[in-house]
């Protein structure tokens, strides 16, 4: 399950437009940044994404990723242009169980690589879509097959892209939005040339002015109530903040619909896998996070490699200035599944009552104010050295609060049912480390 927002330029405090995603998955699949430079491709040359492979471009931009371990494509990416985009779960009538195809997570990069503008990112995915198709299991330890929605920004405009099955639609949207894990397009701007005819030959609603959701949502899928709390607990944050900041957009990815969170959080958009067996399929999390701040020419990034938005410290990065301790290059990614499974034992901890969790918090967000104060006040020539500092405060941060938990006595959380599914989540954690390159 996921959660995206954008506040458009004329939302955000310095007129900038500021994105943002939440990235929920399974509990033990890391998901890291990762760096892909541009490069040329010989025309013809194909590539493999997840389970298929396509005819690559001649040429793909630069890209920074939040990319799940076994996964060829990214849960959220930015590009040398300042597009970005992330893709939700959603469930339509027309859903695909059968065949392979393209994950929506790979049709985001290809995105990302492809486009320079929003815009032409939607046409891209449009093109996918129509050429491949979605389909395949897209689940890191169990089956979960879904069709995808889209949130895809530059610093100039916005648009909301869903599918069902193999048809999708598209509207262009402004000032401040969010998505979550069900169909919401109502009236598109554009769609699938066979879009409302399908309809009509499914004999589903079929309404004028054509609403998209209400023809194509699957009604008995149980995540849209989840989805449908969440978006609106998001669109409620987002709407609270007349000039939206990246202290903004941190709040709204650790906030949380229930005073349990670590034991209720499967309607939170910082969500903890709570009660694996409830009807809201919650036994995934929160398991990294991504910001940009889209100026032209000079996207700003913020993440931190780690589940848990509440207690993760999100670290700054560009695309000329990143730390190798948080954004790793491509060949590198052993060394990133390390550092993502590193700083889970944090989560883990919490869970086995082990961290305090006040006194964890209060030093947390004192560090992150001061991060927040150091890159509003940097120059461009002490990015990276800035960017270097902030990794190694972050990794002694991390270091510190593990070694506190070392000796502590566990007093685990919830249910013994509750403890039961965690006992098993850590004995499988770090096992499986398939990697897509």
């Amino acid at each position: 399950m996921c959660d995206s927002m954008v506040a458009s330029a004329d939302m955000a405090r310095d007129g900038y437009t500021i994105f943002a995603k939440a990235s929920d998955r399974a509990c033990n699949e890391a998901q890291y940044f990762v760096y892909v430079p541009a490069a040329d491709h010989a025309p013809g040359q194909k590539v493999r994404c997840t389970l298929i492979e396509i005819e690559q471009a001649t040429h793909t931009n630069a890209v920074m990723l939040s990319k799940p371990s076994w996964v060829w494509g990214c849960e959220i990416g930015v590009n040398e242009y300042g597009v970005c985009t992330g893709n939700e779960s959603v469930f339509s009538k027309e859903m695909n169980t059968t065949t392979d195809g393209l994950f929506g997570m790979d049709i985001c990069r290809i995105a990302l690589e492809r486009a320079k503008t929003a815009q032409e990112a939607v046409e891209v995915m449009a093109e996918m879509m129509e050429r491949y198709g979605q389909g395949g299991n897209a689940s890191f330890d169990s089956v979960f097959y879904y069709d995808n929605g889209y949130l895809i920004t530059d610093p100039n405009e916005s648009w909301h892209f869903e599918t069902a099955g193999n048809l999708w639609a598209a509207k262009k949207i402004s000032g401040s939005y969010s998505i979550s894990n069900y169909l919401s397009i109502a009236t598109p701007d554009l769609m699938h040339r066979d879009l409302v005819q399908t309809a009509i030959d499914r004999g589903y609603p079929v309404s004028e002015p054509f609403d998209f959701a209400e023809s194509y949502m699957n009604w008995n899928h149980p995540v849209n109530v989840s989805g449908m709390v969440r978006r609106s607990c998001s669109y409620r944050l987002m709407q609270k903040s007349k000039k939206c900041t990246v202290g903004d957009m941190v709040a709204a990815l650790r906030s949380h619909t229930t005073d349990k969170p670590w034991t209720g959080g499967g309607k939170s958009v910082c969500m903890h896998a709570s009660h694996p067996t409830s009807s809201d399929d919650v036994s995934t999390q929160t398991t990294n996070c991504m910001i940009a701040v889209c100026k032209p020419g000079d996207t700003t990034m913020w993440g931190p490699g780690m589940s848990i938005s509440c207690i993760a410290p999100f670290q700054p990065f560009w695309f000329d200035a990143y730390s190798s301790k948080l954004v790793f290059a491509y060949d590198k990614q052993e060394e990133a599944m390390d550092s993502w499974l590193k700083r889970e034992q944090l989560n883990r901890t919490m869970l086995d009552g082990k961290l305090p969790e006040a006194a964890y918090k209060a030093e947390l967000h004192n560090m992150q104010n001061r991060w927040f104060e150091q890159v509003e006040a940097v120059s461009r020539g002490d990015r990276q050295a800035l960017c270097d500092q902030i990794a190694d405060e972050a990794e002694m941060f991390v270091d510190k609060w593990l070694k506190i938990t070392a000796g502590t006595v566990s007093k685990p959380m919830g249910s013994a049912e509750f403890q039961k599914y965690w006992s098993g989540m850590n004995a499988a954690l770090g096992k499986n480390r398939t990697i897509a390159y």
